[in-house]
């Protein structure tokens, strides 16, 4: 099995290589290749950083109409492979979400994310606390992916490590279709039907709403999955730089069965099972998620560039675990407020400088009964209100040194404040303050087309109100004894582009360090359970590289490798024995993403792969899973004409190998339950419907 890996890879690394091979110059139109300066919103609220200027790692990559169209697309990982420092996940069911870590942060979570800052349309789904969700995310209707790699607490304050930023706003220049419609199957029991209205508005609105359904048997037993999503957004003008922003998004997920993690001889003898112990329980999801965000922005010349956003999220949940039935409904709400000006001096651009304020509150009602075969029983296990209320003040300059060099600054000063309303006998109420500033400085040199950063950054990382609640005591109220996270980052590297035969090429390198003092460490009972507790340092060192390339003969090329060291320093297990020079679990060393294109006409071809490295999955190193490789190929056609309707047929083989390999894990899960295994090869076929 570790020949046919390593032959695979060979073969993925020799496909990508084809980039060497000489042929005539033909431009493919439908592969953009950025070369302008691109504006990172990830980074707000300095709308006017650019990654000719930034002086910190950036990725933004846009999905053109036909990417759109094609790639039957249902995890993240299917649209940020080729992000370098950025690995995604899929569990292979919707209960826990895709696992998402950015250079090693985030390696914690047992579900949901921690450490990366999420947005949806300009809208956190990073909540107070620090926790997020991406089911509202539909990969679909993604068109543009923005990243910040390293620490940015400097902007979004609580639980960012790093920033990942999606948008479903269809870009100016391209023009939308009137409507767009796809219909997926594929094994599994798959199902996904995708429906975008888009009006044309005129020059001075914009209006597109989403909508899908999404229903499998899935790879796994006991994984079942119905899933529904809305979306809409628009921006209404009142004037001259003047006008109303507005996101929306809601998903209900009726039923996400969960198959639990699995221990290895489990896995090696039927990785489609499910834990006899989650499925007697009925394990799994049930849940609505809404949300709404108005942006009002404002050029008020001389002031500068004003911009407030007020948004809200609701979130109800039932999640039956074989150790309790968990139900609890949130609310969440956010204003943020920043302005943002230009002090000219007499150079073609002179100081920049931004400041903003922005507040976050959160209030999670939480009961969790004892399971009752799938149902809440009458014995109440925790009855408590939970709250988190952030306030946060920030502000960041950028100076020109004549042409050619920029220097940055910024800070941020956060106080958030966990309380709990514990409603059961005894006096288990309690409260939680953290205090935080988190600078960062940095400096870039402009090439003629390219740059040159370098940049130190921090985050603040607090515990959840999950990570706090759950107390190994079986007490009420938070845990005394949990903390925050502190992370240092430090970055140098080089992003640019350049025309070469054929057509053109962008390029991205970076090399990172970075440290995490009082990491935060998971760890679970037999029941499966999950507990929390600060155990030392971590240290985190890599590189990333990533290209693009547009070559001759209707081929392009998209491909990102990331090494990544992440390892215990000072660092202790619960039992007292060091971990100093273990690896972290849950990071591969090494990652490599890739996609070759070939889109000669009639017929438009697709190679897709991922090979990870080996890693282990718990904190002494005593378990690790295998490196594995997983190609994938496509066939599309780019579309028959009709009368203004386009009708787009496409067909993809994923796994193409059959590689038996654990798509994701669970670390420092008791019994040695970590892995989660992938699905074997499998196909998804289907049909994109267009109207002008």
């Amino acid at each position: 099995m570790r020949d046919t890996q390593t032959r695979a890879a060979l073969a993925l690394v020799a496909l990508l290589a084809v980039a060497a091979g000489p042929a005539q110059a033909q431009r493919d139109t439908t592969e953009v290749i950025a070369l302008e300066p691109v504006k990172v919103t990830a980074a707000t609220p300095f709308d006017r950083v650019a990654a000719t200027s930034a002086t910190f790692a950036t990725s933004v990559r846009r999905r053109p109409a036909a990417d759109l169209n094609n790639r039957p697309a249902l995890a993240l990982g299917a649209i940020t492979r080729t992000i370098p420092g950025l690995s995604v996940n899929s569990r292979e069911h919707y209960a826990l979400g895709n696992r998402v870590t950015m250079r090693g942060l985030g390696w914690r979570a047992q579900f949901g994310i921690r450490g990366v800052q999420i947005l949806l349309d300009g809208i956190p789904l990073t909540i107070a606390g620090g926790q997020a969700f991406t089911y509202v995310v539909d990969p679909s209707f993604v068109r543009r992916v923005e990243v910040i790699r390293g620490p940015a607490s400097v902007f979004w304050g609580n639980a960012a490590g790093g920033v990942l930023s999606f948008s479903t706003r269809p870009p100016e220049e391209e023009g939308a279709p009137l409507v767009r419609a796809r219909q997926v199957a594929g094994s599994y029991g798959l199902s996904k039907t995708d429906l975008q209205v888009t009006p044309d508005l005129g020059s001075q609105h914009e209006l597109s709403a989403y909508g899908s359904y999404l229903s499998q048997s899935g790879y796994r037993a006991h994984s079942t999955t119905r899933l529904g999503r809305l979306g809409a957004t628009g921006d209404v003008s009142l004037g001259e730089d003047r006008g109303l922003r507005f996101a929306a998004a809601y998903v209900s997920l009726p039923q996400a069965d969960s198959p639990g993690s699995l221990p290895r001889d489990l896995v090696s003898e039927n990785p489609q099972q499910a834990r006899d112990a989650f499925v007697e329980a009925g394990a799994g999801k049930m849940q609505k998620q809404g949300q709404l965000g108005l942006t009002y922005y404002d050029d008020l010349g001389a002031w500068g560039r004003l911009k407030t956003t007020a948004y809200g999220l609701f979130r109800n949940l039932e999640n039956p675990l074989p150790f309790a039935y968990i139900t609890f409904d949130r609310l969440v709400g956010g204003t943020r407020l920043t302005l943002e000006g230009r002090v000219a001096n007499g150079m073609a651009s002179g100081l920049e400088w931004g400041v903003g304020l922005e507040g976050k509150f959160q209030r999670d009602d939480r009961i969790e009964y004892e399971n009752a075969g799938g149902e809440p029983g009458d014995d109440v296990q925790t009855d408590q209100l939970e709250t988190v209320a952030n306030q946060g003040v920030f502000g960041r300059a950028t100076l020109p040194l004549g042409e050619r060099v920029r220097l940055s600054a910024g800070a941020r000063y956060d106080h958030l404040r966990f309380a709990v309303n514990d409603r059961l006998p005894g006096d288990d109420d309690g409260e939680r303050t953290f205090q935080s500033v988190s600078p960062s400085v940095g400096v870039s040199y402009r090439l003629d087309a390219a740059r040159l950063f370098a940049h130190f950054s921090t985050a603040l990382e607090a515990p959840t109100t999950t990570e706090l609640g759950n107390r190994p005591d079986a007490q009420g109220g938070f845990n005394p004894e949990v903390g925050p996270e502190r992370v240092l980052g430090l970055e140098i590297g080089a992003q640019g582009a350049a025309r070469v035969p054929g057509g053109g090429l962008s390029y991205d390198a970076a090399l990172f360090g970075m440290q995490v003092r009082d990491f935060l460490v998971p760890y679970q009972n037999d029941s499966d359970e999950t507990f929390y507790r600060n155990a030392g340092r971590t240290r985190h060192a890599g590189l990333e590289a990533a290209v693009q390339w547009q070559l001759p003969q209707d081929l392009s090329l998209a491909a990102s490798y990331t090494y990544l060291r992440a390892e215990f320093v000072e660092a202790r297990a619960s039992g007292g024995a060091s971990l100093d020079g273990n690896r972290v679990p849950g990071v591969p060393r090494h990652l490599l993403g890739g996609t070759l294109r070939w889109r000669p006409a009639p017929v438009w071809l697709a190679l897709e792969g991922e090979r990870t490295s080996a890693y282990p999955v718990d904190n002494p190193n005593t378990a690790e899973i295998d490196g594995y490789t997983v190609l994938g190929a496509r066939v599309s056609h780019p579309g028959y004409e009709w009368w203004g309707l386009s009708v787009q047929p496409f067909a993809a083989v994923k796994n193409l190998l059959d590689a038996r390999y654990v798509g994701s894990v669970v670390p420092n899960a008791f019994g040695g339950r970590y892995f989660e295994p992938a699905a074997g090869r499998h196909w998804r076929a289907g049909v994109s419907v267009q109207v002008k």
